[in-house]
Parts: structure tokens; sequence; C-alpha cells
């Protein structure tokens, strides 16, 4: 009687509602998460980007239905697995770091603009389509808009570096995890490509080319920091100031 009482008790235990160490995401669970995720993103993205939607509020609304959904599902994961209070909880010093490296991806986006796609170059199509799609900046409620921006961006960082790079780094390794949320964060963006792109210089790379590079850095804040505050500043202050302080404007 008391043997079977002695094997029992460990499953008593964790009936009890001991912590049980989350098992490691598997690669399958990994690709998954990462492939619904880019397939959702890029499903937004184009709605968000096309003729129909650029330039109306249904722009940014599209995309935070897709990023909200998605970064309530990063929320209840990372809680089912205990990190929730570790990754999100903010700390002294975030805002700071974010607002640096926003400070100087802006800088970075200035001089690439400056290089590539200032007039008289016909590249200047490009980053004219990108602002077209975003609205008169002189528009009643232009502030209020930069505000929706800055929270889709925080979202849209939440679900990249919270779910789909924290899924890939235990089956893929830091490196690859890195490398590969980075190339995802690019194909999502594809359909800007060729909803703005240009008949004299053809398909559109500034945002797939931005959000690749920007995403090795935003990832390996998140990586070095080990929590998603400083990134999560970083992104959506850098979108807003891009939005506020247009690096184009007419």
């Amino acid at each position: 009687m008391s043997e079977a009482s002695d094997e029992e008790a460990p499953d008593e235990d964790v009936d009890a509602g001991e912590d049980v160490p989350e098992e490691p995401t598997s690669k399958r669970e990994a690709l998954f998460i990462a492939g619904g995720v880019t397939v959702a993103s890029a499903l937004a993205v184009g709605s968000a980007f096309s003729d129909e939607h650029a330039g109306t509020p249904w722009m940014l609304g599209s995309l935070a239905i897709v990023y909200t959904a998605l970064a309530a599902f990063t929320v209840w994961r990372l809680r089912a697995r205990g990190e929730l209070d570790e990754q999100l909880r903010p700390r002294g010093g975030d805002l700071t770091v974010g607002a640096v490296v926003a400070a100087v991806l802006y800088g970075v986006a200035t001089g690439v603009h400056l290089l590539v796609t200032s007039p008289p170059s016909p590249r200047a199509a490009w980053i004219m389509h990108v602002y077209a799609t975003l609205g008169d900046p002189a528009a009643e409620g232009r502030h209020l808009l930069g505000g929706a921006v800055f929270v889709v961006a925080a979202l849209e960082e939440l679900v990249w570096r919270g779910l789909v790079q924290r899924a890939l780094l235990a089956p893929f390794g830091w490196l690859r995890a890195w490398l590969l949320q980075a190339a995802l964060f690019g194909v999502a963006h594809l359909p800007t490509m060729f909803l703005l792109g240009d008949a004299r210089v053809g398909p559109n790379p500034l945002l797939v080319a931005a959000g690749v590079a920007y995403s090795l850095v935003w990832g390996r804040l998140a990586m070095r920091m080990d929590r998603l505050p400083p990134a999560l500043f970083a992104h959506a202050l850098f979108t807003w100031g891009v939005f506020e302080f247009p690096i184009w404007s007419p």
C-alpha cells in the first residue's frame, strides 16, 4: 500500500500545480509558427499597401487586426511557457536604449536615401511610392495616425522577436534563428516590391531590404538583452520617426 502511494505521489504533485519545465520547441513546431506568421503578415502587408487601401485608415487597420491577433497568441505562449514576466517586464534604461538604436537606424535610412533614392535619380520613385501610401503629411489627425503607427510597429516587434525568433532559437541555434527570422520578415514584405514598384525602375526593394537589415538589428538586440522591451521601443520609435519626420517629402 505504501509503495503504491509512493508511486502516485509524483503525479499528485504535478496535478497540484507545480511548475513543470516546458518542452523545447521542436523544429516542426518552430517552422509551423514561423511560416504561419510569415503568411499572415504577407497577406496583411499586401492588403495594407494595395491601391484600394493605400492612404486610407484601412491601411493600418488591416495590419492592426492581424498583428493584434498574433500578439495575443504571442503573449499567451510566453505565459504558458513561464517567460512572460522575464521577457516583457520593462526596466530602467529600456526606452533610452530603444531611442538610441532608433535614432541610429533613422540616420542609416536617411543616408541610404541620399545615396540611392534622392532626386534626380529615377529610383526616387521608389521612396515616393512608399510615402504616397502613407497619405497627406499635413492631413488632420496626422499625429493620431502616428500614434497608431507606433502601436502597430510595437505589436509587429512583439510577434517577430517574441514569437518567431524565440520559437526558432532552440531547434536551430541562435545564429540560424537570427538570420532566418530576418529573412522571413523580408519575405513578409515581398508584396510591396510589386505594389510600390515603378514602371521606369522596376520592383521596389526598399521595404524588403530595410525589413531584413533592421530585423537583424532588432533581433540581435532582443537576443543580447534577453528581453523584448528595448527592441520594442527601437522598432516602434524608428517607424514612428520615419512617419512623423519623413525622409522624403513632396
